[in-house]
């Protein structure tokens, strides 16, 4: 399968049940790495949740995502923005302009990229000063989320962890970079109701797809946790966001 088709059929799932960034990174990007009239490149943008952060502010922001279904998600949401342009193309290959982009930003999608080509591609549309943010949520390992990364190892093909993308992009930092980039970290607990949960983990790559051997048992079993877990429908995730912010070369 090709990353363009990871999350086929999932879109719905990603939309409901993926949530945003630590409000205090967001601020962050805002305040220190844009000024008025800078664009934004979400690269891998997925339904729009990040792009929306910026656009949101005004930013002229370029979505580029070569998911259909992911994507008409996002212009579903945002199309009726005039600061908001939806991409249909690879992380690899955006067809932006050079030199046009002040901040390329990477949310939870950066293991998906072919880091080489698309460092040549960030190098080809930044201006001269921009940069480029990877940002992830990255789970807290507690009870609870070891007793659901049994029930994914149960059901889900492919699972390796739940941070396995974020500690991927750990081993591709240094040379994406070449050393020049900042780390920060955000207390962010993540709240959902328990259908939004369940639709979180539907939403994820690995995530069994209706109509197969392992999609009923999956959910059963996660229901099952949850209700174990809390009480009431609330349900509260420890979590961290934590986002690299640099210059590459």
């Amino acid at each position: 399968m090709t990353n363009k088709m990871v999350f086929e059929n999932k879109a719905s799932k990603y939309l409901e049940g993926r949530p945003s960034y630590a409000p205090e990174a967001i601020y962050k990007l805002l305040n220190d790495f844009l000024s008025e009239n800078d664009v934004v490149a979400d690269i891998g943008s997925g339904t729009g949740i990040f792009a929306k952060e910026f656009v949101s502010k005004g930013f002229e922001t370029y979505a580029v995502e070569p998911n259909s279904d992911m994507r008409k998600k996002a212009e579903e949401v945002l199309s009726n923005h005039t600061n908001f342009y939806s991409i249909d193309a690879s992380a690899e290959d955006t067809g932006l302009n050079d030199k046009a982009i002040s901040l390329i930003t990477v949310a939870s999608a950066f293991h998906w990229f072919d880091v080489v080509k698309f460092k040549q591609e960030c190098i080809r549309i930044l201006k001269d000063n921009g940069v480029v943010c990877i940002m992830f949520n990255v789970r807290i390992y507690d009870d609870f989320t070891k007793k659901q990364c049994e029930i994914c190892k149960k059901y889900c093909n492919g699972f390796e962890s739940l941070t396995h993308g974020y500690d991927k992009t750990l081993s591709l930092l240094e040379s994406f970079f070449e050393g020049d980039y900042k780390t920060y970290i955000y207390n962010f607990p993540l709240e959902y109701s328990k259908h939004k949960f369940i639709s979180r983990c539907l939403s994820s790559s690995y995530a069994p797809l209706p109509g197969s051997e392992n999609y009923e048992p999956y959910i059963s079993e996660m229901n099952a946790l949850l209700d174990e877990t809390f009480d009431g429908d609330a349900v509260r995730i420890a979590n961290q966001t934590v986002m690299f912010v640099g210059k590459v070369k």
